[in-house]
């Protein structure tokens, strides 16, 4: 019986360094892998509206595309009635978002004032003052 109870600890004890091992293993492995995590890249995507004279025009968007009367963003946009930072069009989460800034008119999704980030779909309107612009992601 004595003889059976250490072959019994001899086993577990077996069984448990060799678990630790594999644990211990799997550890080095990832944190020898290169540290950067893995960030989804934004999927190809523009905006797409028409100025006064009719002309179209496009923007390719950026991971955070500014939209607003103000210079600085990556859409001036000459409308009286945006916001001079009115709204942003954001790549997060592996979807392309936009949200209102706290604009005084608001931004528009389909005809909906935002209150919440919401995310978009080919063929979105997004309307921010009286300009017009549609979400389009892009097809090779």
């Amino acid at each position: 019986m004595g003889e059976t109870l250490l072959a019994l600890r001899i086993a577990l004890t077996l069984l448990l360094y060799a678990f630790l091992g594999v644990v211990l293993f799997i550890l080095v492995r990832d944190l020898r892998r290169d540290g950067t995590p893995t960030v989804p890249r934004p999927t190809a995507a523009l905006l797409r509206w028409h100025d006064t004279g009719g002309a179209e025009h496009s923007l390719a968007l950026e991971t955070v595309t500014g939209l607003g009367r103000a210079e600085d963003n990556s859409l001036p946009l000459d409308d009286p009635f945006a916001s001079a930072h009115h709204a942003l069009v954001v790549w997060r989460e592996g979807q392309w978002h936009v949200e209102d800034l706290g604009s005084h008119n608001g931004t528009y999704l389909n005809g909906e004032r935002l209150s919440l980030s919401r995310v978009l779909v080919s063929g979105d309107e997004i309307r921010v003052g009286d300009t017009l612009l549609r979400f389009e992601i892009k097809t090779t």
